[in-house]
């Protein structure tokens, strides 16, 4: 198709007072005078892609003109679709009416972002006419609009929010409806994401100790020693249990699997079962033999629960993904009754363990410095002896208990040998080696890091909790690999054959390679002045004392 423009203004005749058809105007040849444009007709096999039967283009040039011809006519061809009136926010809505394959918690999360953040910003300008300068500006407006909220819209929810517009963005591409995605001109503010910090293994095996008798003990074995997440946890069945058959070289009992086939979830107030998001979330997770044989008696005893309620045992129904009800069986924890448990119970749960591990007891009345006695509440150990004073679980002090007394409300009086250092707020606490507070989620984390500290390879944790790709894993615990990159770093150094190996001590020269006497203040203030000397001369033939010190003084 030819595209021909042509010299349009808004002269007239002075003598007929009409204007000037099209490209006969007597100033057409005048710098700037008015502009160029022209129409083509559409087949009518694409009017209905085009949305009308011509295209219409138009420059300050004939040739920018013809060249937005040529454009528009090269994407009619390609099949873009002409989106007319079309606002951002009506697409959106289009768009998150139109997926099928999302999940409740995604669809929830979706809408959000679209209802509260970005209809109110960007929901009027026409999809076509959308720019990254628009997205930029709503997202500066959308952080200042909250600047003064107790939960102000940070850099994460920003980055949230904006990954759930590129996603939109790249249906409208895919479709044809825009020629590109505005969102990948955007710069998002930047943000650091918290390095995680779990417990150690000391502090985990204080928690399972703790956890080891309660209920649904063995619930806690699976998340803090083999990454389970708390609705994995929750959804865990016996059907997945594989217990294998005992040898000889297995002192400490069998060792089994445990397959996850699918997880209780909450979204918003409700509760669903479904199946783990991504294929390399459906796993088999290796057990050891003590976890298999926690397992066993509590199977044991639900299996006594269950035969005191008798018929009434029922682990509940709950929706799948796509809403239809699901009667849940088997489940490996559930309450006495038989009903499922909840991912939110698990959380509070967790916490309540943690607290309680190393605890003495919490204060209940603020004390005075110089006060000999100190009221607390439910007391979990034998109060005399020496205690650390807690405040926001930091430790702040020491005391010593002699005595008790009970008084008023069922509170307890503690008798101090000593008195107080200093002032004691109420919710202070007393105790040994207490926690510091850490979410249910850690528990998986510390899973991953005691196994980091192990030495097991990146692919192995990987595949145990169940991320898609071991570069994630890598991401979430990269600072937790430095020992192992100590390790890696000794391990090059050892395995390369050298001809003259030098120590981390002071070396005399350079031929000779037995160890001298450590380095002194004198030293190094010698090795600074050699090594500025030999800098700017530098000698033939030996070398400064300086170099074979270096490695003393932490180069």
């Amino acid at each position: 198709m030819k595209i021909t423009a042509k010299h349009r203004c808004g002269c007239r005749d002075p003598e007929t007072k009409q204007k000037y058809p099209a490209g006969t105007c007597p100033d057409r040849t005048k710098r700037g005078h008015g502009f160029w444009s022209g129409e083509a007709r559409v087949p009518a096999e694409l009017v209905a892609l085009a949305g009308t039967d011509r295209i219409r283009f138009r420059g300050p040039t004939r040739k920018e003109a013809e060249a937005d011809g040529e454009q528009k006519w090269a994407a009619l061809r390609a099949g873009q679709q002409h989106v007319g009136a079309l606002t951002t926010g009506a697409y959106l809505d289009d768009w998150l009416s139109r997926k099928r394959r999302l999940r409740p918690t995604a669809r929830r999360s979706y809408s959000g972002h679209i209802r509260l953040h970005l209809k109110p910003w960007i929901g009027d300008i026409p999809l076509a006419a959308l720019r990254s300068q628009h997205i930029d500006t709503a997202y500066q407006r959308i952080a200042e609009a909250t600047a003064g909220n107790s939960r102000p819209t940070g850099p994460a929810t920003i980055a949230r929010i904006h990954a759930t517009l590129r996603n939109a963005l790249n249906d409208a591409k895919r479709q044809r409806m825009i020629p590109f995605n505005p969102c990948d001109g955007v710069e998002l503010p930047e943000y650091s994401q918290p390095e995680v910090e779990p417990w150690g293994a000391q502090e985990v095996g204080a928690f399972l100790d703790l956890a080891a008798a309660e209920r649904c003990g063995p619930l806690w074995e699976l998340i803090a020693l083999h990454g389970l997440r708390r609705g994995e946890a929750c959804g865990a069945t016996w059907d997945g249990l594989v217990v294998d058959p005992p040898r000889d070289d297995e002192p400490d009992g069998p060792s089994g699997v445990l397959t996850v086939t699918q997880q209780i979830t909450e979204y918003g107030s409700q509760l669903g079962v479904w199946a783990p998001k991504t294929r390399s979330g459906r796993r088999v997770v290796d057990l050891d033999p003590t976890t298999v044989g926690s397992l066993v008696l509590h199977r044991m005893a639900q299996t006594a629960e269950r035969e005191d309620v008798g018929a009434a045992w029922n682990n509940g129904v709950l929706p799948d993904d796509q809403g239809r009800p699901v009667q849940l069986t088997n489940l490996m924890f559930t309450r006495p009754d038989g009903r499922h448990l909840t991912p939110a119970w698990i959380s509070q749960q967790m916490q309540g363990i943690a607290r309680r591990v190393g605890l003495l007891a919490t204060v209940r009345v603020a004390a005075a410095a110089g006060a000999s006695t100190v009221d607390v509440g439910t007391r979990y150990a034998e109060p005399r002896g020496k205690w650390t004073l807690y405040v926001d679980r930091e430790a702040v002090g020491t005391v010593t208990v002699t005595g008790m007394s009970p008084v008023r409300g069922g509170r307890v009086r503690l008798h101090l040998a000593e008195p107080l250092p200093a002032a004691v707020p109420p919710g202070a606490e007393l105790g040994r080696g207490l926690l510091s507070r850490r979410r249910l989620h850690d528990l998986r984390h510390s899973s991953a890091s005691i196994q980091l500290a192990e030495g097991i390879d990146l692919a192995v944790i990987s595949k145990r909790l169940g991320h898609s790709t071991p570069t994630i894993t890598g991401s979430l615990y990269a600072h937790l690999l430095r020992p192992a990159g100590r390790s890696a770093a000794g391990k090059v150094a050892r395995a390369v054959p050298r001809s003259t190996r030098r120590p981390h001590h002071v070396l005399t020269s350079a031929g000779e390679a037995t160890a001298a006497e450590p380095v002194t203040a004198s030293d190094h203030a010698n090795m600074q002045v050699e090594r500025r000397a030999w800098d700017s001369n530098p000698r033939e033939g030996s070398l400064p004392l300086a170099v074979f010190k270096t490695a003393a003084i932490g180069h």
